[in-house]
């Protein structure tokens, strides 16, 4: 079982999960999982520098380092507040070529979240599971109850999804997917 923040086991059986305030144990989680052809290093560095990053946002901020900055831009208008993507969120943790934890901010779709700075945990744990073969596990925890939460939860479905497709078929050098997360599932 790995456990991160004191607060986060995240891997084996039974695994549980509690994060952000009011969430007991049985709170839940929103899981991905990819299987990409390519190297460990390759899918590390896809998730944990600017470079890799590029595969799925025009301009990212990330400084591999507990505290650094993990922002994504969104090709959108600012929000009210002058962000655009996901400004504020984290490195958290991270285990080389194994996890990466950030915190992760709401969408300007979901505006009260976004407006009252609310955060998940986004847990993504790699493992080779052959030569240039890697299983990507995405994890999304601090889940609260309420109409809002349900709606960014509903939207990051969908965007994770194209998040872990748009990274397998770059890594893999395959063409590259529509703009709409929902057009598309990891093969």
């Amino acid at each position: 079982m790995l456990v991160w923040l004191g607060l986060v086991p995240v891997a084996g059986p039974g695994a549980v999960a509690e994060t952000g305030p009011g969430c007991a144990a049985d709170c839940p989680i929103l899981e991905k999982s990819v299987v990409i052809e390519a190297s460990l290093d390759a899918v590390w560095r896809a998730w944990t520098t600017n470079e890799g990053l590029a595969a799925v946002s025009r301009q990212s901020n990330v400084e591999l380092r507990v505290g650094g900055p993990y922002e994504l831009f969104l090709d959108q208008p600012p929000d009210d507040r002058g962000r655009r993507g996901s400004e504020g969120s984290r490195v958290l943790a991270f285990v080389p070529r194994q996890v990466l934890a950030f915190s992760w901010t709401f969408p300007p779709d979901v505006a009260s979240l976004r407006s009252a700075d609310e955060t998940t945990t986004v847990l993504v744990v790699m493992e080779e599971i052959g030569h240039d073969r890697v299983q990507v596990q995405l994890h999304q925890l601090g889940w609260q109850p309420g109409e809002d939460w349900r709606a960014g939860w509903a939207y990051f479905d969908a965007a994770w999804q194209y998040v872990l497709v748009t990274m397998k078929r770059k890594l893999e050098n395959r063409p590259a997917v529509s703009a709409r997360p929902d057009d598309e599932s990891p093969a």
